[in-house]
């Protein structure tokens, strides 16, 4: 068997990573530009499982178990790490606290450790938020994060070992197929990579490399910003996300020490990554420094745009296409493909090697869902 995959985010090197493991020895992967080029090298790198719908939180359960087995393991070897610092959504008012309490036990009964905690207990784990504005938190002591280009760096020499052949600067422009079966990967240079199984994992290049089939893939490529401040010593360890401010806003200190500073404004679908918005600056610092007044002082050191692949209920696209034997899909993660790397890559894996998911919850995220208007909405998503 030969895996063609598109793609070579994060997703798409797990999925690799996970067929090779599995014994598949003939796997390329297909990136346009350089690995990690799109949505996963420009995320905020944020990993949990408080989320509001049953799927997602039982496959970051999973996720996050992954991420410490792959920190423990040969990916953790090659430098992959995971770090729980855990979140902390913070509420201003009384009200959100109430609709936290729903969350937290739709998260207890699903295994995820989340509570609701109030001002004071907040400030223990964030020393420096006021605690005047609020009135508490919900906490997830079982997220974290985890460094982009180490994560990137592990799975791209992992792969590699195990023969998985990885080809940069590769852009797939058609998918050609004959009797509802994909027989190849049409490059820019006309060169056809043929295979048995195609897995298209190319985040915002996938809705038009689909339609080159007739399939309709209803994601929008959203720009989302992201501010970086210089290096400090470690502050605080939770990503801390303004909830009851409009557009989510959140901080999160990396790894590497530099704060990550971001907020949703409205901007149209298919900006330009490129494009410069310097005015989210002050819209995105203003509202966490108020949590945050040490913010005000820090030094911005640079800014960048990166797409929210997004679908119309905010969960990822998973698994076959009805329409084609061999074809499989992991997109639309509508902010959350990161955190997902290493459940999407077993949950696919899966799915080519055995023919179903290895978790349930997933069957219910094929492309069929739209058709069937059998949409779960997700309302957790910051950024």
């Amino acid at each position: 068997m030969r895996v063609v995959i598109v793609g070579a985010g994060v997703s798409g090197l797990f999925i690799a990573y996970e067929l090779a493991r599995e014994g598949i020895d003939r796997i390329v992967v297909l990136e346009r530009s350089y690995v990690g080029a799109g949505s996963t090298g420009r995320c905020a790198t944020g990993i949990r499982a408080s989320f509001t719908s049953e799927e997602h939180v039982v496959l970051m359960r999973e996720s996050i178990r992954l991420w410490e087995e792959h920190s423990r393991g040969e990916l953790g070897d090659y430098g992959l790490t995971f770090v729980r610092g855990g979140y902390l959504w913070v509420a201003r008012r009384e009200e959100t606290l109430d609709y936290f309490r729903k969350l937290v036990s739709l998260h207890n009964r699903l295994g995820v450790p989340t509570r609701v905690i109030g001002a004071d207990e907040a400030k223990e784990l964030v020393p420096q938020l006021r605690t005047d504005i609020i009135a508490g938190a919900m906490h997830d002591p079982t997220a974290g994060k985890s460094y982009v280009f180490t994560t990137l760096r592990a799975l791209m020499k992992a792969c590699s070992e195990r023969g998985v052949e990885i080809r940069t600067r590769s852009a797939v422009t058609k998918l050609a197929a004959e009797g509802g079966v994909v027989k190849a990967a049409v490059l820019e240079s006309g060169e056809r990579i043929k295979g048995d199984v195609f897995v298209i994992a190319a985040g915002s290049g996938s809705r038009e490399l689909l339609k080159t089939l007739g399939i309709e893939l209803p994601t929008k490529n959203m720009p989302r910003h992201i501010m970086v401040t210089e290096a400090f010593a470690r502050a605080f360890d939770p990503l801390v996300v303004d909830w009851d401010t409009p557009g989510a806003p959140y901080t999160v200190q990396s790894t590497e020490g530099n704060f990550f500073i971001a907020r949703e404004l409205e901007e149209e679908p298919e900006l330009s990554i490129y494009s410069q918005r310097i005015d989210f600056i002050p819209k995105a610092l203003k509202p966490i420094a108020e949590l945050l007044p040490f913010l005000r002082a820090v030094r911005v050191l640079r800014y960048w745009i990166g797409y929210y692949v997004t679908t119309p209920d905010n969960h990822p696209v998973y698994g076959p296409v009805k329409s084609y034997s061999n074809l499989f899909l992991a997109t639309g993660f509508s902010g959350h493909g990161y955190m997902m790397g290493p459940v999407t890559g077993k949950v696919i894996a899966s799915w080519v090697l055995r023919g179903k998911p290895c978790i349930e919850h997933a069957a219910r995220l094929t492309l069929e869902r739209f058709e069937k208007g059998a949409l779960i909405k997700e309302l957790a998503v910051v950024g």
